[in-house]
């Protein structure tokens, strides 16, 4: 039996919860399956699984076991890729995590064409605006808007996201419209918490950098949720510009403090130090800086 694949049968059967799934991903039988994890336990000597009708659970064993099985085989893979074979061309589960809504104005878009590119990679895209542990969670690379922590991480920029202060027209009738960033502070201001310093905005003028601390009755680590209560009317938010060009250019939106800029976040493709970068994360790297920075263009 044909050790490598006794491995990638694990890894894979732990990440996806299923035999079946698993022997469909690999081109072979449950039953295959079911013996190679079988062969495997017997030869370590524990047990891997815990079998129910409707999910494998993985023990103790098993998720201690993953870490080390997984980076061997992007070792592995590495090396392979490395080596100078016609047939060294990128394959298998790529696991990747973004923020919700930049994943889908940003990342989304571009899958077909990277799927045609790379037809034997198969693309696992979690959105979500927490921020995730790539290590313990098995994701072999993940994209982050804002300044990065000190970190083992290692990072690629994507460039930058511009971002645009807005409010809702009905939201300044009667009222005159902030002209300063030290007017935020009459104001209620929409927070969008999955930055590293939520309500702080950061504005370049002609009279140089200033920072507002802003406060609001609403806090959100969905951008989307932000976004919908800006448009209702329930206070002022910073936005990229990809949400609000549309609602601007319509009227729903009004943009405001023109003569202030607020200073554009970085984005960044991470992955961990630790571990080797396959052929697939690597050509996904390479596709999508070139898919959104065109001759060195900025983020829209």
């Amino acid at each position: 039996m044909d050790g490598l694949q006794v491995l990638k049968a694990f890894v894979r059967a732990l990440e996806m919860g299923s035999f079946s799934a698993v022997g469909r991903e690999l081109g072979t039988s449950q039953s295959t399956v079911s013996k190679q994890i079988a062969t495997l336990e017997e030869s370590l000597g524990v047990q891997l699984f815990a079998r129910t009708t409707r999910r494998l659970n993985p023990t103790a064993e098993a998720l201690e076991l993953h870490e080390h099985v997984r980076q061997l085989l992007d070792a592995i893979d590495t090396i392979r890729a490395g080596a100078p074979r016609p047939d060294a061309v990128p394959r298998g589960p790529l696991r990747l995590t973004a923020p919700t809504s930049l994943g889908r104005a940003l990342i989304v878009p571009h899958v077909p064409e990277f799927l045609r590119r790379y037809p034997e990679v198969t693309l696992d895209i979690v959105l979500t605006d927490r921020v995730t542990d790539l290590v313990e969670e098995g994701f072999e690379l993940a994209i982050r808007a804002g300044n990065l922590p000190s970190s083992t991480m290692i990072a690629r920029s994507l460039g930058l996201i511009e971002l645009t202060l807005v409010g809702a027209p009905a939201l300044f009738e009667g009222r005159r419209a902030p002209e300063t960033p030290v007017d935020l502070a009459d104001w209620n201001c929409l927070i969008y918490t999955g930055l590293k310093t939520p309500g702080r905005w950061e504005f370049e003028s002609e009279h140089g950098r200033q920072v507002a601390d802003v406060q609001g009755g609403m806090r959100s680590n969905d951008l989307d949720a932000i976004f919908d209560l800006c448009l209702n009317g329930v206070g002022i938010a910073a936005l990229p510009d990809w949400m609000v060009s549309g609602p601007v250019k319509s009227g729903r939106l009004r943009p405001i403090l023109g003569d202030y800029y607020l200073i554009p976040l970085p984005v960044n493709i991470v992955y961990p130090q630790t571990r080797f970068l396959t052929l697939r994360a690597r050509c996904f790297i390479d596709f999508i800086i070139d898919a959104l920075r065109p001759g060195g263009a900025r983020i829209p």
